[in-house]
């Protein structure tokens, strides 16, 4: 039942863990009626043989024996001692848990989704307007070489003049790009980070290099345009305007922010030669726009006047203009025009042509025009410390009139995080103390196992505090589960002492006290069990493990802590809330030498 709210609430949180759910949804399914059915039917069998395996005489089982048959008289005796003192043991349990608990959470680190090891790093190499294919190659044969003299990179698969992904390409003379495969064990953040500090050693006039560590293809984290960790979006209807703003904000995010590194998400100012035509003049010499537009399309792109045929393929023949007559408008002014009346008129009497630029990119968000800016997260930093950070600095900028910044994109994914641990983790307990109601046909009985939630949750953020694990989606679906598992330590403690309590008619104290030593052994045994078998997870082993790695230190720290203090504090809470008159005389019903 504690699942089952992934598959209630949508959101990319649900589409990326709903495989995660119904999995453990139908193992935890196929393991009851397994416990319903085979186990039992296997039991009668197997206890019915008279031959004994001797196990129990091994000198290492009889002494884990005798050691824990010591420990639970201990406890017994410790139990006693704190339900004699129960509400001063719940209040300094809870004021100790909750108040450090508090101050803990709001020093945990912010993200989306763990970054997630790939062993690649990805150079992105962005060149000034103006910057010839030619140039492009040069610089990025000498990046080239030098990520390939560096001895954590095992091969490099670098692009000159745009990039490349599968079978599609993308032209762009002003992009570069390489691909790093690095050494298995490399820290790939450390490298991205040394990377892209010696390339900042290069002093490009206008180019921007950057390293960053790999990512997972397809694994889109939130709506953002932009492919980096945090976004910053400029709206504004005047194009010249809109780009000294977001030159203005670049500037100042470079200048002061530490904790990401930023640059445009798209290229800037194309220089070009315009063709502004005359109409009206172009009426009166008998030209129309598709002549003139078919002309300066033929010098642009030139012409295929005929075709040759190699072998059984033919090839076309393409007549091109030469490139310095392109890009001088002088010359540009004399090509001819063949009008109506076959007379040849010059391009430079019927329009006016000049230099100017062209936006390398233009990006809408509801069909207004914005300026992206993107960034790429410094190793160590969290997403919450930048988003805060970007925050500062943008109080310190003025934007001009008709310039607004759009809410971040990465910043309501973040919130939506957040949002959700309290909304999961709140339908999930829901859900489960509602079934046990139904079930104990009572409210207290519930409410007693409840209360160990909070005592999991002040472990979960104890863990996530020491081993600074960031809260995101993750640690969710960890809460989650955390949730339904912690619970049946409380329920088969409570369940015996209820059958206590009615079989033998005695007060609540002793059946719980009865009932506790009896259930230490199981609950032992439970909570071992799944401590362990999340232990590799919580310590992240292999590559790729980051994913999970926060599910791992909730469940782990969380089930362990919760353990050690449902053995007290539940038993506390369901004597105080099942407070019966005769209590007071009751006494510890088992001795040393005859524990039950």
């Amino acid at each position: 039942m504690a699942v089952l709210p992934f598959l209630l609430v949508g959101g990319f949180i649900s589409l990326l863990f709903n495989e995660l759910v119904l999995t453990v949804s139908f193992a935890v399914a196929a393991s009851l009626i397994v416990a319903l059915t085979v186990v039992p039917t296997l039991a009668s069998r197997l206890l019915m043989v008279r031959r004994s395996s001797g196990v129990r005489n091994v000198w290492f089982i009889r002494q884990f024996d005798q050691r824990l048959q010591g420990v639970t008289w201990r406890y017994g005796q410790l139990l006693g001692w704190v339900l004699q003192r129960r509400i001063l043991v719940i209040a300094a349990i809870f004021l100790l848990l909750g108040g450090s608990s508090a101050l803990m959470v709001r020093q945990l680190p912010q993200e989306i989704l763990p970054k997630i090891a790939t062993g690649q790093a990805n150079l992105r190499v962005q060149f000034p307007p103006g910057t010839t294919l030619a140039e492009n190659r040069v610089v990025m044969t000498a990046v080239d070489r030098l990520l390939l003299e560096q001895p954590e990179v095992e091969y490099a698969f670098s692009t000159s003049g745009g990039s490349l992904f599968g079978s599609s390409t993308s032209e762009n003379a002003l992009r570069g790009s390489s691909t790093l495969t690095l050494v298995s064990g490399t820290d790939v953040e450390a490298f991205s980070d040394r990377m892209s500090s010696k390339f900042n050693q290069f002093n490009l006039v206008k180019t921007r290099l950057r390293v960053s560590p790999g990512e997972v293809r397809g694994l889109i984290l939130n709506n953002s345009p932009v492919r980096g960790d945090v976004d910053v979006i400029l709206q504004s209807s005047d194009p010249t305007l809109l780009a000294d703003a977001g030159e203005q904000v670049l500037a100042a995010l470079e200048a002061e922010a530490t904790l990401a590194s930023y640059s445009p998400d798209a290229d800037p100012p194309q220089p070009e030669v315009q063709i502004r035509p005359d109409w009206e003049r172009a009426a009166d010499l008998g030209l129309s726009a598709q002549v003139i537009g078919r002309t300066v399309q033929t010098v642009l792109s030139g012409a295929v006047p005929t075709q040759l045929q190699r072998g059984d393929r033919l090839v076309d023949v393409r007549i091109q203009t030469p490139t310095a007559l392109i890009q001088n408008p002088t010359e540009l002014a004399q090509l001819p025009l063949l009008n109506g009346g076959n007379q040849l008129v010059r391009l430079g009497d019927v329009a006016r042509i000049e230099n100017g630029q062209a936006p390398g990119e233009i990006q809408r968000i509801s069909q207004r025009q914005v300026f992206i800016i993107e960034g790429d997260l410094s190793e160590g930093a969290s997403l919450g410390a930048a988003l805060e950070e970007v925050d500062r600095v943008m109080k310190n900028v003025q934007l001009p009139a008709g310039v607004t910044r759009l809410p971040s994109f990465s910043a309501q994914s973040n919130q939506a995080i957040q949002d959700g641990v309290g909304l999961l983790g709140g339908l999930a307990a829901f859900l489960v103390f509602t079934v046990m109601a139904v079930q104990y046909n009572s409210l207290i009985d519930p409410l007693v196992i409840m209360l160990t939630v909070p005592l999991a949750l002040a472990g979960g953020i104890l863990g996530l505090f020491i081993t600074q694990t960031a809260i995101g989606a993750t640690v969710i679906v960890g809460v989650v589960l955390l949730v339904g598992i912690v619970v049946n330590n409380a329920i088969i403690l409570v369940e015996l002492a209820n059958q206590i309590y009615e079989q033998e008619n005695c007060d609540r104290l002793t059946a719980m006290l009865k009932a506790a030593p009896q259930r230490l052994r199981p609950i032992l045994m439970t909570t071992v069990t799944t401590v362990l078998g999340m232990f590799p997870l919580a310590l992240g082993v292999g590559q790729g493990s980051e994913f999970l790695q926060p599910l791992g230190v909730v469940v782990f720290s969380g089930l362990s802590l919760a353990t050690v203090l449902t053995l007290f504090i539940i038993p506390c809470f369901y004597t105080l809330l099942h407070r019966d008159a005769s209590e007071g005389n009751a006494s510890l019903p088992f001795s040393k030498g005859n524990l039950l």
